[in-house]
């Protein structure tokens, strides 16, 4: 019998340990890309996603001490449809209180970047190794799909963030599970389908034989939740409950729901994969664990991304969970398939940094003429302007008449009785509408923002006096009875183009 001493398991943990430093390094240098990118994303002066003009307005609304959640019936029409937490945490980073988003989209990087320390934390924690833990953790910030939330001013990372931090404080101190409380709650009333982390915490206590505890978790939280809903509708005048939940009259489409779930789960396939591996395992062994809950529950809460408007936002939490549940899959692997880790690694690491790449190429679109556009909307002389997309109106601070066109307009689709806008449009009311496309094509091919009826009327009483390359302020429609002679429009939209409104808007053409 040989005396030499076995290095079996000091070559294995070696080898494990060499593949888990090159999955971290790929992942580092797609992290550093995708931060990269996101900052000069950040940058733009101008409105990149129809929901961050909503953030704003509704940010403003707080910085000037004005009501959030008012009577939507009446003029102008304010439609906010986010708790208050999301739009006090934009409104505490904006600049002297006047409209700004570069400094609302820093606010989403922050929260992205702390979102991903935390996940690092709680997988370092769970699986004993730090580098396991980073790699998963900063594994979320290159993700495809939520890549593109990185600079978005949206409510949605606010509240996850906020989530990630009762899920944390519930797995590291799960006997003080009150002290996560107060933070499901500040991320419910940030946007109230932020859901799952509180119900996989609930179930997680219910199916490890806590009943007690796990009933005390549901019904202390649902108490807060409840006695704050009753003192925000009593400060509205019982118009907050209206804003929450009425203002979502969209038809549902599971098809839409499958199409932005499809987008999630394959544009990062192996993170998909290791993540089903895991909570399969877990529920076949009966093996109650809280990522896999976690990821189930939020799958189902992700249903939400079937309603009219939707995106890969209601998804943010399922990929919180997937990298999670990812990240205990990679670190079984060594144990019980030496063989399959090197292979994996090499795979999530090309595909990893592969992804980055190609996505931080993607120029962004639709904003060569943004500032010829906005300065368009700065000069005119008028004060009664209708716009889709709320960024011109923000940066030139006029009076915002609509702050959720979208919204609105859903609503009067769906049997809303207001039709005070329609009646204004037809009086050419409004000195200036800013839509994306020219009224006679919203009539051959539709629009999901206006009805047929103010397409009608905008199409009869106003004409379009400029055109930009700009998203969601494209066409710029002026009265038919307007007091300028219609032949001098072009040249004034000329002398715009040729001169920039400032350096911003030359930078960024």
């Amino acid at each position: 019998m040989s005396t030499r001493p076995d290095l079996r398991p000091v070559a294995k943990s070696f080898k494990s340990t060499q593949t888990e430093t090159l999955l971290l390094l790929s992942v580092l240098a797609a992290v550093c890309l995708a931060i990269a990118s996101a900052v000069r994303m950040a940058a733009i002066p101008y409105q990149l996603d129809y929901g961050e003009g909503l953030m704003v307005e509704g940010a403003l609304s707080i910085r000037h001490s004005q009501p959030l959640y008012p009577n939507p019936f009446d003029f102008p029409v304010v439609l906010h449809e986010y708790g208050p937490v999301a739009y006090a945490a934009v409104a505490s980073v904006l600049p002297g209180g006047d409209a700004s988003f570069p400094q609302g989209r820093l606010l989403m990087l922050a929260c992205s970047i702390a979102l991903s320390l935390l996940l690092s934390s709680i997988l370092w924690r769970e699986t004993g190794s730090w580098r396991i833990g980073l790699s998963f953790g900063l594994l979320l910030l290159t993700l495809p799909a939520f890549r593109l939330w990185l600079y978005v001013t949206r409510a949605d990372l606010i509240g996850v963030a906020l989530c990630l931090v009762g899920v944390a404080l519930y797995l590291w101190k799960p006997q003080l599970w009150y002290c996560n409380i107060p933070f499901f709650a500040l991320a419910i009333f940030s946007k109230y389908t932020l859901i799952a982390a509180p119900m996989a915490v609930f179930a997680h206590l219910i199916l490890n034989r806590q009943p007690k505890r796990g009933l005390g978790f549901a019904v202390t939280l649902g108490t807060v939740c409840t006695l704050t809903f009753a003192a925000l509708q009593a400060a509205t005048g019982r118009w907050f409950a209206f804003h929450m939940f009425l203002t979502h009259s969209g038809p549902y489409s599971v098809r839409r729901f499958l199409v932005a779930g499809t987008l999630v789960w394959a544009s990062a396939p192996v993170v998909t994969l290791l993540a089903l591996w895991y909570a399969a395992r877990q529920f076949r062994a009966r093996r109650w664990t809280f990522p896999a809950i976690y990821i189930f529950m939020s799958f189902l809460t992700a249903f939400t991304a079937g309603k009219l408007g939707a995106n890969t936002n209601h998804f943010l939490e399922w990929m919180v969970a997937a990298c999670m549940c990812a990240g205990l899959a990679y670190s079984a692997i060594p144990s019980e398939y030496p063989s399959k880790l090197l292979p994996v690694t090499l795979l999530l690491s090309v595909s990893v940094v592969a992804g980055a790449i190609v996505q931080s190429l993607q120029p962004p679109s639709g904003l060569a003429e943004c500032g010829e556009a906005y300065q368009y909307v700065k000069n005119s002389r008028s004060n009664t302007i209708l716009a889709e997309n709320l960024g011109p109106l923000l940066a030139a601070r006029k009076a915002i008449l609509v702050s959720d066109p979208f919204a609105y307009f859903q609503m009067v689709r769906n049997g809303w009785p207001d039709r005070k806008l329609e009646e204004l449009v037809k009086q050419r009311f409004f000195g200036l509408i800013v839509v994306e496309t020219e009224p006679s094509q919203m009539k051959l091919g539709g629009s999901e923002i206006w009805p047929e009826p103010i397409v009608d009327a905008m199409n009869q009483n106003y004409r379009a006096a400029a055109r930009f390359s700009c998203r969601g302020a494209a066409v710029m429609l002026e009265p038919i009875s307007a007091n300028h002679d219609q032949a001098d429009a072009p040249e004034r939209a000329a002398l715009i183009r040729a001169k920039p409104a400032d350096a911003d808007a030359s930078a960024h053409r």
